[in-house]
Formats: structure tokens, sequence, C-alpha cells
């Protein structure tokens, strides 16, 4: 284990003084400056002036800040809502390719499809608006969640609003590929007078030449966006002097939110003056942005305050953004300096120097011992850790050495036995003068073959108990494969399944200690499974997205007690029989993932489904960044 605060908490404890030091000299410096210039009045006037100067700076880089987080959320809606349209479709087709897979021997065509659109017709996305639609390559609907009374029916003839065959589209944009995007438009059920662009997702399912696929506003996605962002800005904190206001092109607030606090300002615009503020604010905000300085009243207190806000306009969204301050607080506050500078000036000026003095002596003295202190017990501390380090990386290469020993035990066996028959054989047929050049030649190359395999498995081992400890690139899938290689006989011997979607990637990392991690996390779900009734299943699942790495490990063993789920990654922690585990292979693993690897590891209870029966089980989820 490493501590990155060590050095940083000895370094406050040695300099923080001397900073306090610097500090207060400084603040004499200034004192004593004021007095001999004699400019107290100056200072009340420059706080003043820096105040609200401050004030608005702050005001509209806040507004600034929102309007950039707002364009940069615009310029991704396209993007997020063709990654949320491909990653259902992408749903649907995998349910369907799977019930095909594991039906196509046993049931008719005509049941599997009617399975396939039981499974796929109540999936819902994107605030229940979203849909699958499955329609064949000869323009026939076999799946249309929202009109049922269609399916069936062609739709060769279907047109969007601007004219185009939708279904010869969709099949010609597939034609030599297994998905494509597709841009059409077409009325709202709520607005049947206007058309707006709808972005499609398919994908070709080829067993039974389908095209499986579903669409989504573009306009109602965005306002899926307006929520996210006025999501965000409510839990901002705020207070009555700091807070967000956005109001649309029609004099309505859009949102108006202050902690603790009502504000009346922007709630209603009924007299001529509201009237003139709000185009008074409209024009200053659509001309790139500006301050506007006016009067308004808090709820409850009738006495006009002054107040100036910082205003932008969104056009393409029609709204405008603001944030403001009122110069009544601002007042308060610097009446409240100028008393502090008065009561300071008066009272402090002749004990400052010598108070300064004592304490600069003081907590040199005292930091300067503590900090030796604390440098000896931290260095103590961290040579009894290291040293429990090693104890525990010692034990889990022994525990990974027996599991890997018991393998290569699996994995000799048959070609052992291959060896032992032929040779048995060829004597047999020596003693009886029936051992010809044919038999003779092949016999001796089965032999060689087995004693190569034999090699080659000793070869195999001797890589992954490698000490190299620098970083390479590597395959996903081709890991995964060393791992199989390694650990698939006791895997075999013990029935149980595999279920993979192994998408490939490259990492630059640590190879062999991500294989052990990757074994012990198998082998802990193995354990678990051997006295488990069949069927037993692992599945596992990796993907990339943007730059991180996700490997997923589910088993349908039965999941962990939630009382312990959260210790089961401390050293010596096991819950089975300790003739079969240490306690330390997943003390291990997390080591091995968060401080090795600089990833995230999680185990979670969750419900699997197999053959169309749940199951309950533990999920562990790898997440690393690819470099």
């Amino acid at each position: 284990m490493t501590y990155k605060n060590e050095k940083s908490l000895v370094n406050i404890i040695k300099y923080t003084p001397l900073i306090f030091i610097i500090s207060l000299s400084l603040i004499i410096s200034l004192f004593l400056y004021f007095e001999k210039q004699n400019e107290l009045e100056k200072q009340k006037e420059f706080i003043k002036n820096e105040f609200i100067k401050r004030n608005q700076e702050f005001v509209k880089n806040e507004v600034e800040n929102l309007y950039d987080l707002i364009l940069r959320t615009q310029a991704k809606t396209e993007e997020k809502l063709k990654q949320s349209i491909k990653e259902r479709v992408n749903e649907a087709n995998n349910i369907a390719m799977r019930i095909y897979n594991e039906n196509k021997n046993t049931k008719s065509k005509k049941e599997i499809i009617k399975m396939i659109k039981d499974a796929i017709v109540e999936i819902k996305f994107n605030d229940g608006r979203g849909y699958i639609f499955i329609y064949d390559f000869d323009y026939k609907c076999i799946l249309l969640p929202i009109n049922r009374t269609i399916e069936g029916s062609s739709v060769y003839n279907f047109q969007d609003s601007n004219g185009m065959y939708l279904g010869r589209e969709i099949v010609n944009s597939l034609k030599g590929k297994d998905e494509a995007f597709l841009d059409w438009y077409f009325p709202k059920p709520n607005d049947l007078n206007s058309s707006f662009k709808k972005i499609g997702f398919n994908v070709h399912f080829k067993p039974y030449d389908w095209f499986i696929g579903s669409g989504e506003y573009v306009v109602d996605f965005e306002e899926s966006m307006k929520k996210e962002v006025l999501e965000y800005i409510s839990r901002l904190k705020t207070n009555e002097n700091n807070y967000f206001f956005i109001l649309d092109y029609n004099n309505k607030t859009i949102f108006q939110k202050v902690d603790n606090v009502v504000d009346k300002s922007f709630q209603k615009f009924t007299s001529n003056e509201d009237i003139e503020l709000f185009e008074r604010i409209l024009s200053l905000a659509k001309k790139g942005g500006g301050f506007a300085t006016y009067d308004y009243k808090i709820l409850d207190n009738e006495i006009p305050l002054t107040k100036t806000s910082y205003v932008k306009s969104l056009d393409n969204w029609g709204w405008i953004l603001g944030k403001g301050f009122y110069h009544n607080y601002l007042n308060h506050l610097i009446e409240e300096k100028t008393l502090q500078l008065n009561k300071e000036f008066n009272n402090n000026i002749k004990n400052i120097l010598l108070i300064t003095s004592v304490l600069t002596l003081i907590l040199l003295i005292l930091s300067f011992y503590i900090s030796k202190i604390l440098e000896k017990k931290f260095q103590n501390y961290k040579q009894e850790i290291k040293k429990q380090q090693h104890i525990l990386s010692q034990q889990s290469k022994m525990a990974a050495m027996g599991e890997m020993l018991g393998n290569i035990a699996h994995q000799w066996r048959q070609p052992l036995s291959v060896i032992t028959t032929v040779a048995s054989g060829m004597k047999l047929q020596k003693e009886y003068n029936t051992l010809d050049d044919e038999t003779f030649d092949k016999s001796i190359e089965n032999i060689n073959n087995s004693a190569l395999y034999l090699s080659d498995t000793i070869d195999d081992f001797r890589n992954f108990f490698s000490t190299d400890k620098t970083k390479n690139k590597f395959s996903i899938k081709k890991v995964f494969e060393k791992v199989f290689k390694l650990t698939g006989a006791q895997f075999r011997n013990h029935e149980i399944i595999f279920i993979k979607n192994i998408n490939d990637f490259e990492l630059y990392d640590f190879e062999n200690e991500f294989i052990q991690a990757l074994i012990n996390i198998l082998n802990n779900a193995k354990d678990a499974l051997e006295n488990k009734d069949n069927p037993k299943v692992i599945f596992i699942s990796t993907y990339k997205k943007d730059n991180t790495a996700f490997i997923t490990i589910t088993d349908n063993a039965g999941g962990i007690d939630e009382d312990i789920i959260d210790k089961i990654c401390e050293p010596y922690f096991t819950t089975k029989h300790q003739s079969k585990g240490t306690g330390i292979g997943l003390y291990m693993t997390e080591e091995i993932i968060t401080k090795h690897m600089n990833g995230t590891l999680l185990i979670k209870n969750c419900e699997v489904v197999y053959e169309d029966i749940k199951y309950k089980g533990i999920e562990v989820t790898i997440e690393l960044t690819i470099n």
C-alpha cells in the first residue's frame, strides 16, 4: 500500500508556520503602509469598488461557464442520441440472436419468431418514447409496438414528410453492411402539421433476413438534454445573492431557485416597468451579453433593492441565462469590513509585531520537532506495511502455484495417457512380430505430438509465472485465450459453461498480473459453483467506452450475503473451507487492479438469466483506463 498524503502532511507541518509568518508580515506591512500614508478612506473606497468589480466578474464568469456547458451539451445531442439508439438496438439484436441460437434446433421458425417478438415488444427507453421495430427485407412489418395492427403489411410505398421511401432507404443503407444510421423527417403525434428530424439505427438480423431498428425525434431528445441542464443547475448550492435564473423570449421563467429564500424577481411580468425591464434584458442578452442594473423587491420586503445581473442569450433554445447580486448585500459586507479595519487599526497595530515574533518562534520550534517525529513514525509504518505486503504477495503466489499445478496435472493427463497407450501397443505388436513400419511411424508420430503438447504446456505455465514487471501492449481477447488455456481443464471437469461476449481491444499494462487477477476471479466463481446443481454458468463480457475498458465476469452461484460482501477483498477473509481458500485471492486481485494498474474493482450481487431462468450470482466489474 502507498500513502500519497504522507509527504504532503509532513510538508504542511513543516511549512505552514513559515507561510503563516510571511502572511503575517505582509499584513503588518500593509497596516503600516496605510498608517503612514493616512489612506484609510481610500482603502474603504478601494474595497467597495473591488467588491463590486469582483462580483461582476464572478456572475459574468458563472453565466459564461453555464453558456459554454450548454453549448457543449448541445454539440453532443445527436452523438448521444445515436449512441443511445445504437445501444438499445444492439441489445434487441443480441436478444433475438440468443433466442434464435438457443432454439433453432428444437423449435419451429414460427415459434422462434413469436419468442423474439414477445421479448422485444416491451423494450422501452428514452423516457418511454423509444421502442424497437422489426421488418424483413421484403418490406413486411414483423413488429411495430406502437401499432401492432399493421404487422404483416408491406411498407414498400411508405414515405416520410420529404417523400423518401423509408423502407426502401433502410434496405439500401444495409446493403453490404451489418448496421447503418439513417435520418428521415416525420410529424409528431401531437403536432401533425410540422415535420421533425428523426435519427434511426438498423442492424441486419441475418438468420431471418430482417432489419431490427429504432428511431428518435431529435427535438424530443433535445428536451431531455434541457432537463439534464436544469437538473444540474438545480443541484448547485445557492443563496439570495448567488443563484441562476433562466427566462425565455416570451417573458416566461424557465428556472429560478434560491435555497431557503424565495425571490420575487422575474416570477411575474405584469406592470409596464416589468415589461420594459424584460425588453432591456432581452436586448442586452441578444447582443452577446451584458450587465443590467435595476431595482426589485425580495418577497416580504417592500423596500426596492438595487440589483445587477449579467444576462446572455441562447438563441437556438430561446433562453436568457442570468445571474446577479444585490448591492445592499455588498454594502453590508463593506460596512462590516470597514468596522473591522478601523478596529484592527486602532487596537492591534501596537501589539501585532510583538505577538507575531513570539508566535513565530514557538511555531517554528514546535513544527520542526513534530515533523521529525512524524517522519520517523511514517518511515517505520511504511516498513511494516511493506513487510505485510511482501508476506501477502508470497502467500498469493503460493496459492496461485497450487492452482496452476492442479491445472498442469489436468492438462498433462490426456497426452501422457496417449503416450503410454501407444508405447504399450508398440511393445505388444513387437512381441507378436506384427509391428510394421507404417504402424511404427504413426506410433512414433503420436508420441512426438503428445510430447510437443506437454512441452507447449510447460512454456504456457512458465510464461504465466514469469517475474517480468514491465508494461506491454496486449489484446484483451488473447489474454482470455491464455487464461482459458491455463485453467480450462479444471472448468471442464466441473462442467462449468462459459458465455462469452468478448469485444477485442488493446491495453498497455502488466499482462501477467492482469492474467493472475482474472484467474483469481474465475477460480472464486469456480469454487462457488462446485457444489451447485447444473447448469453452472460464468458470463464474460468486455467492451470499451471512450477511454475506459470494462471487463465483467458474472456467475450464477447464488451470490454473497450482503452483510459480508464489502469484506471479501480484505486479506485472509474467506467464505470457503480452510482447505479451499486462503482469503488472499481477491485481496491480491484488488491490489493488482487498483494499485498496480490504477483501475477500479466493483463486486456486487446481481440477477442473471440463463435459458429463461433467473439466478442469483456475483458480478465482478473491472474498469481500466486505455492509454
